[in-house]
């Protein structure tokens, strides 16, 4: 009888080969028998499907792309195909992170830049007030913020990018604004 696991691997070494070679009936094959492992890899890690899926989508497309580069002598084949897609998936996350820190460096640059060429001192004392309303704000308040009124992004584009819940993403939108005019009206 034999060895499943080991047929398991040499059909899929054998559909790497064939993908290298640009074939791609070996190609929808591959993706059949590992895109429900390999989804569960991306799923762990960026914790929403859509996002999971995304990143599905574009590992599959590099596995394509460097089917000829992959060497059994330095690994098994899920393993290559799981390295992959994990590490689409931190990429991904590290540029969601990556977006939001810019988002709030962002907004200081331009506001910095708004107090330089501003000569009219009214607008640049109530451009100092908002900032320092705005320091008040927890973090994550400071990024809604920022990411729904500055960006334009909306509430549920924000909580799909941070993975905050789409209703904290609201409250914190509508607390952050009630805590900026409270503060600007002292």
């Amino acid at each position: 009888m034999p060895d499943h696991s080991q047929y398991s691997q040499d059909r899929l070494l054998e559909l790497i080969a064939q993908c290298a070679l640009k074939n791609e009936d070996a190609f929808k094959t591959l993706y059949q028998l590992t895109s429900a492992k390999l989804f569960g890899v991306a799923l762990r890690i960026l914790k929403q499907e859509a996002r999971a899926e995304e990143a599905l989508q574009e590992a599959f497309l590099k596995v394509w792309r460097y089917a000829a580069d992959y060497n059994s002598q330095r690994g098994k084949p899920m393993t290559w195909l799981i390295n992959i897609v994990r590490n689409q998936s931190l990429d991904m996350l590290r540029a969601s992170v990556s977006r939001q820190e810019d988002a709030h460096t962002e907004w200081a640059d331009d506001m910095e830049e708004q107090f330089s060429h501003n000569n009219d001192a009214e607008t640049n004392e109530e451009l100092e007030r908002l900032m320092q309303c705005m320091k008040q704000l927890n973090e994550e308040h400071q990024q809604c913020l920022l990411m729904v009124y500055h960006q334009g992004f909306t509430a549920s584009e924000v909580s799909e990018q941070s993975k905050w819940p789409l209703g904290t993403v609201k409250t914190w939108v509508r607390r952050g604004l009630a805590s900026i005019r409270e503060c600007l009206k002292l």
